[in-house]
């Protein structure tokens, strides 16, 4: 019972740090949902996201570059840093790539955008209502199979544990959020309430062994 104490009070600990971190600095999100600037451009020949990546590298000296393909003709390409961009840098590039693919294009050929740092609530907002309802049934199922509140509320408990040390994980650790954070979150759902329902299924198991075996012959 007091390893149980100390357990609890250690979570709670964590995630108040995990809640100050992301109130403070907030969460680290991945490359593709950062604040930074795009460079769209045509090239007119066929490229590699590798080629441009490697261009692009030796003018900003930064691991923050992300670069994909556009069209389908594979001869256009955006890429995103997450630094301030001149027009020094931008005829950088562009001397870089004709001297690369032989062609002559010019500052005006790279269009230029900003981007604001996506709100992570428009990741998780799709999946509230699904969480919910699914959330609703289990617990209902719950109710009826098990006759009463506790194991109910072990479940919650357990769910919001599991669901609170993958969000600490990520706030502590400084994780990137990325395309795949709703994915894993899925999934430690879908753990802890296996894992909540095959022990309350031996337990059920183990009780009604007893019964049985106290039954008068």
């Amino acid at each position: 019972m007091k390893s149980k104490k100390i357990l609890y009070i250690a979570l709670v600990i964590i995630f108040i740090i995990a809640i100050i971190l992301t109130a403070t600095i907030g969460l680290r999100v991945d490359l593709n949902y950062a604040e930074g600037n795009t460079i769209t451009f045509t090239v007119g020949k066929s490229i590699t996201t590798k080629e441009i990546k490697e261009i692009a590298s030796q003018i900003w000296n930064s691991k923050n570059i992300l670069v994909q393909e556009v069209e389908l003709f594979g001869d256009s390409a955006i890429i995103k840093v997450t630094e301030n961009v001149t027009d020094e840098q931008v005829q950088d590039l562009c001397s870089k790539i004709n001297e690369k693919y032989g062609v002559e294009l010019t500052s005006s050929s790279f269009s230029i955008e900003h981007i604001s740092n996506v709100k992570l609530s428009s990741i998780i907002e799709p999946y509230i209502i699904p969480f919910g309802l699914s959330t609703l049934l289990i617990v209902a199922f719950y109710a009826v199979r098990y006759k009463g509140t506790k194991k109910m509320v072990e479940l919650i408990r357990n769910l919001i544990i599991s669901e609170g040390l993958l969000y600490s994980i990520y706030a502590i650790a400084r994780i990137p959020v990325n395309e795949l954070v709703m994915s894993i979150a899925l999934f430690v759902y879908a753990l802890a309430v296996f894992i909540s329902t095959i022990k309350s299924e031996m337990q059920l198991d183990t009780k009604s062994a007893k019964k049985e075996e106290n039954k008068p012959e």
